[in-house]
């Protein structure tokens, strides 16, 4: 897949999930009114289009490759028997599935429960320790995916972003950002 190709799309039939090879992809949600949540952005490797699939028959997010991508399609069926036959991977399936739901739920209270600087720091510090595994996040990810990752507007990311970068904790490099202070992004997330 190309940059900016739909990889999966939210409602329709859930036949395979998708085990990402090579590249970069968001995962999110669409909503209302043009309004989408970024779930999360997958590096590679990673397996995505579980949920659903048992209970609707129906992809619940849909994914974009952010750069080009390489997948492989995994027939839901072909899977299941793999699954059932093989209690070993049946059980780390399960403990990748938990941790998933685990981070998720984390997530959900962060959105909820902290203002915006405190959801940008937590942004950030996700995108630096476990997306990019650097200081500075790269071009790929845009503002306006920032933005719905926060669960903010464009432009009230774009000023938490401003004040983050007038306080030095980040440096705005175009569309990259480079974390200055990981400490002070830590103590910022805390707070909430």
């Amino acid at each position: 897949f190309n940059k900016g190709e739909v990889i999966l799309k939210q409602g329709t039939k859930a036949n395979y999930l998708v085990s990402l090879i090579e590249g970069f992809a968001k995962v999110y949600i669409e909503g209302d009114h043009g309004r989408n949540l970024v779930l999360d952005f997958a590096n590679s490797p990673r397996i995505l289009g579980g949920p659903g699939a048992q209970n609707q028959g129906k992809h619940r997010y849909s994914v974009v490759a952010i750069r080009e991508t390489l997948v492989c399609f995994i027939d839901l069926d072909n899977f299941m028997l793999v699954f059932a036959s093989s209690p070993e991977f049946a059980e780390q399936f399960l403990i990748h599935c938990s941790g998933n739901y685990l981070a998720a739920l984390d997530r959900m209270v962060g959105i909820t429960q902290k203002q915006m600087h405190g959801r940008m720091a937590d942004a950030l510090i996700y995108l630096t320790d476990k997306v990019f595994m650097s200081k500075t996040i790269g071009d790929e990810i845009s503002r306006q995916d920032i933005a719905e990752y926060t669960s903010m507007s464009k432009d009230s990311a774009i000023r938490v972003l401003k004040v983050f970068e007038r306080d030095r904790v980040i440096e705005l490099q175009g569309r990259r950002i480079k974390v200055l202070k990981p400490d002070n992004l830590h103590e910022i997330a805390d707070k909430g």
